[in-house]
């Protein structure tokens, strides 16, 4: 798509007398509410894992107001991350509508074909369009805040700030020119510095809050006050947090410290409660026509121990070819051979591991191959994909490893789930239970809301629960060109080695 040359578009101001004037000249009566069938601004609200096991406790323990809230007035339910259920492939199911298959953001990492990691991911890699993308063809203003892998920012309607991870010399903002300007008010990047040393754990959470509270000010600021068609904005701050201080949370973790200062011990808490926050400033200054979505790319829980990939693949003696894994945790596995036989043999014997008692450590096994695409990413990512057992970590480990290892102080102490939140409220949302919902099927349902045809290229579901029964006979969705419009092959590789994201990863614990 050719890259646009449009500016930021400023909240037009309003005086409090042509307010009063047009109060009067209703008749003094409210404002009618939107018809379900009216096409309207769509804003979505995302949380980087907020696991929504973690949000029912809070929610029943009367600590998230705002979350409570949305539950009674809107549809609620869990929604399916992708496999590798790891962030970038994750949100950019959320944005392009498409599977890993088709866009071709599998992990932090790009195969180069050699058998190491390869490129490290930026937005470059997408090999399909973003939503923002299609409704700046269509004319649509947009406004979008850190989202993952966004970075280096389309030239869009509107004003795009990109999100982790940040490729060395890439701009942050487009247009170009909002970068010194929200720098200059205190705006930060993702950049923590590594992962907390033991004993230094609060000075890292003071660098994670001062991040989250600037993007706050400033970027959720932008949307609120610009009010786009189009709001989109991604908080990674419960992520990072879950991460490196679950083991201050729960008290069944190896590395629980009762000693530990109660802000360390309610850091997991406090985040969702500040999302909580968050949320309800979002719900008490959007629009009344506004939908608003909110939503998480994975869910979380503990990490009490590892599972040492290198003697696992030891341990299972190459049954689908020879395997390797090309992120640092996590079960992807990548074959030699790919064919159904191969991933048949592998995926049966990880399943059948056990630890020293017969407990299985695998939760389930997943082939990829077997995901919808329809484009050209899917070679470029892993073919088995497997869950861990609850409280299981897959770490890299070496051959000589026990299989079963404990986990390194710097090491995560949480991690993803499959399960993510979802909610939504707003015309034409029907309050209730959501079921069925899948990542990709977000860009579809904000493109029916704006009053924009879908893309072919979406692979989207209808989640059961979310529109009136009746909503599509008055309002039925409309679809515009064909199935791989926009998808691309993929091109050259990045550069091998870029310093800049190969530090963001380190400082966060991806790399070490």
């Amino acid at each position: 798509m050719p890259r646009h040359s449009f500016g930021a578009h400023p909240r037009p101001a309003r005086s409090a007398a042509l307010v009063l004037a047009l109060f009067l000249a209703a008749g003094c009566a409210a404002p009618p509410e939107r018809e379900p069938w009216t096409p309207g601004p769509v804003f979505i609200l995302g949380f980087d894992g907020l696991a929504p096991d973690l949000v029912d406790r809070f929610e029943g323990e009367g600590l998230l107001p705002n979350f409570s809230e949305l539950r009674r007035e809107g549809a609620v339910g869990r929604i399916r991350s992708t496999l590798p259920m790891i962030s970038p492939p994750a949100w950019t199911s959320v944005v392009t509508g498409t599977s890993p298959g088709d866009h071709g953001v599998w992990g932090f990492w790009r195969p180069d074909g050699s058998g190491s990691l390869g490129a490290y991911v930026d937005a470059t890699h997408r090999l399909a369009p973003a939503i923002w993308e299609d409704l700046t063809a269509a004319g649509r203003r947009v406004g979008v805040v850190n989202v993952p892998v966004s970075c280096p920012p389309d030239s869009v309607n509107g004003f795009m700030v990109a999100g982790f991870p940040y490729p060395q010399g890439a701009p942050l903002t487009w247009p170009p020119d909002l970068e010194s300007r929200i720098v200059e008010d205190g705006y930060l990047r993702d950049a923590f510095g590594g992962p907390p040393a033991p004993g230094q754990e609060e000075a890292w959470l003071d660098r994670a809050w001062k991040i989250a509270r600037a993007r706050r000010r400033i970027g959720l600021g932008l949307l609120l006050d610009r009010e786009p068609e189009f709001s989109f904005i991604v908080f990674t701050t419960p992520d990072r947090i879950q991460h490196h201080l679950w083991k201050f949370h729960d008290p069944k973790h190896p590395r629980y410290r009762p000693p530990a200062s109660e802000r360390l011990k309610s850091a997991v808490r406090d985040a969702y409660v500040w999302c909580d926050d968050v949320l309800g400033e979002v719900m008490a200054k959007l629009p009344d026509e506004t939908t608003l979505l909110v939503l998480s790319d994975h869910g979380f829980g503990p990490a009490y121990l590892g599972i040492s990939k290198e003697r696992l693949l030891a341990q299972i003696a190459d049954p689908g070819g020879a395997a390797s894994s090309r992120n640092l945790f996590g079960g992807d596995f990548y074959l030699e051979r790919d064919d159904d036989e191969s991933r048949d043999r592998f995926a049966a014997a990880l399943a059948a591991v056990t630890d020293e008692s017969g407990a299985s450590l695998v939760r389930a096994v997943h082939d990829t191959r077997a995901q919808k695409s329809r484009g050209w990413g899917a070679g470029l990512g892993p073919e088995i994909v497997a869950e861990e057992a609850e409280g299981y970590l897959f770490v890299p480990g070496e051959e000589g490893d026990s299989l079963v290892t404990s986990l390194s102080p710097t090491a995560f102490s949480g991690y993803h789930r499959r399960a993510g939140y979802f909610a939504a409220r707003g015309s034409p949302i029907e309050p209730g239970a959501v079921r069925d919902c899948d990542l990709r099927d977000v860009p579809a349902i904000a493109m029916h809301i704006l009053g924009e045809a879908i893309p072919r290229r979406y692979l989207h579901n209808l989640p059961r629960g979310l529109f009136p029964l009746e909503y599509f006979l008055k309002r039925p969705m409309s679809f515009a060109g064909e199935p791989r419009d926009g998808l691309r092959k993929p091109g050259e590789a990045a550069p091998r080695v870029d310093p800049a994201i190969e530090a963001q990863l380190r400082a966060i614990g991806y790399v070490q």
